[in-house]
C-alpha cells in the first residue's frame, strides 16, 4: 500500500476520533447535567415530603384535640343528664308553695336552658373548627405528596435520559477505542509502505 493511502487511512480515522471523542464528551456532559438536576430534584422531594410530614403531625395532634373535645362533650352532658335525672326525681310531687315552683321553674331553665347549649354549642363549634383545620392540612399534605410523586417521575425520567446517554457514550467510546486502534495500525504500517 502506498504512503498516501495510509496517510489518507490515519487522517480519516483521527477525524472519526475526534467526532467520537466529541460524542463522548458532548454524552458525558448531558450525564453531569442530569445528575446535577437529579440532585436538586432529590433535595426538593425531601422538602416536600418533610413539609408533608409537618403538616400530618400537625393533623394527628389537632386530632387528639379534638377527642378530648369529643370526651368532654360526652362527660358535660353524661353530668347535665344526671343533673337533672336528680333534679326531678327530688321535685317529681307537684308543690303547692310558690316559691319552691319558682326555684323548680328557674332550675329546669337553668340545666336544660340557654347557658348550658351556649356550653355544648361551643365544644360543638369548637370541634368543627378542628375538623376545618384538619382539611385544609390535609389538603396541604396531599398536594405536597403530590409534588413529591411528580418530582420522582421526573427524577426517573431523567434517570431513563443518564441511562440511555451512558449506553451511548459506551458506543461512542467502543468506536473510539476501535479508531484508536486502527490509527495505530495504520501508523504500524507506514514501515512497509511504498512510495
Amino acid at each position: 500500500m502506498k504512503r498516501v493511502e495510509i496517510q489518507n487511512n490515519i487522517r480519516y480515522n483521527e477525524r472519526l476520533v475526534s467526532e467520537f471523542q466529541s460524542q463522548v464528551n458532548s454524552y458525558q456532559q448531558k450525564i453531569n447535567s442530569l445528575q446535577s438536576q437529579i440532585r436538586s430534584l432529590y433535595s426538593q422531594k425531601s422538602n416536600y415530603i418533610s413539609k408533608s410530614n409537618d403538616l400530618k403531625k400537625q393533623i394527628s395532634e389537632l386530632n387528639q384535640l379534638k377527642k378530648k373535645y369529643q370526651n368532654l362533650q360526652t362527660n358535660f352532658s353524661n353530668r347535665q343528664s344526671k343533673r337533672i335525672s336528680k333534679f326531678n326525681a327530688n321535685f317529681s310531687q307537684k308543690l303547692n308553695v310558690n316559691f319552691i315552683r319558682a326555684y323548680i321553674s328557674d332550675m329546669k331553665n337553668l340545666l336544660s336552658g340557654s347557658e348550658y347549649k351556649k356550653a355544648y354549642n361551643g365544644l360543638t363549634a369548637a370541634k368543627d373548627k378542628i375538623d376545618r383545620q384538619v382539611g385544609s392540612l390535609q389538603r396541604q399534605s396531599d398536594e405536597y405528596q403530590k409534588k413529591a410523586s411528580n418530582t420522582q417521575r421526573e427524577i426517573d425520567s431523567k434517570q431513563r435520559s443518564i441511562n440511555s446517554y451512558q449506553s451511548k457514550k459506551s458506543n461512542a467510546n467502543s468506536n473510539l477505542s476501535y479508531r484508536r486502534q486502527r490509527i495505530t495500525y495504520w501508523k504500524n504500517q507506514l514501515r512497509y509502505a511504498t512510495d
